[in-house]
């Protein structure tokens, strides 16, 4: 069982597709307020808040494509802005490629590996 990828989500009682306008007024009015969210969210922010969240989640670029629908990658990188940490990950897969990590967080020991043992950028 489940949902199939041409199997509609919300559907009259006769299996057909729901007007939009019904969708909106028996669907999504209702569970806003139920939600006691307090702000204006559209569908729509709920397609970006899961593409977010998969990148996020580690999800490579090529697969949230896939599953957004997008026919081009640079559409889906326009999901990346909304990552805070983006950076930092970036940084911390360079250095995991390189056998080095980016250095002791809170309570960690420096990383003494003899991969980065007296290696410095001038090295390179």
């Amino acid at each position: 069982m489940g949902v199939g990828p041409d199997d509609l989500l919300f559907a009259t009682r006769d299996g057909t597709p729901i007007s939009r306008n019904t969708f909106r007024t028996r669907v999504w009015l209702p569970a806003i307020k139920a939600s006691g969210v307090d702000f204006d969210v559209r569908v729509h922010d709920l397609r970006h808040a899961h593409a977010s969240w998969l990148l996020a989640g580690g999800s490579d670029l090529k697969s949230v494509m896939d599953r957004m629908g997008h026919a081009q990658i640079t559409t889906t990188q326009r999901y990346l802005h909304t990552l805070p940490d983006a950076d930092a990950k970036n940084l911390d897969a360079l250095n995991r490629t390189r056998g080095q990590h980016r250095g002791p967080g809170p309570g960690e020991h420096s990383d003494t590996s003899p991969h980065t043992q007296g290696h410095s950028d001038d090295d390179s």
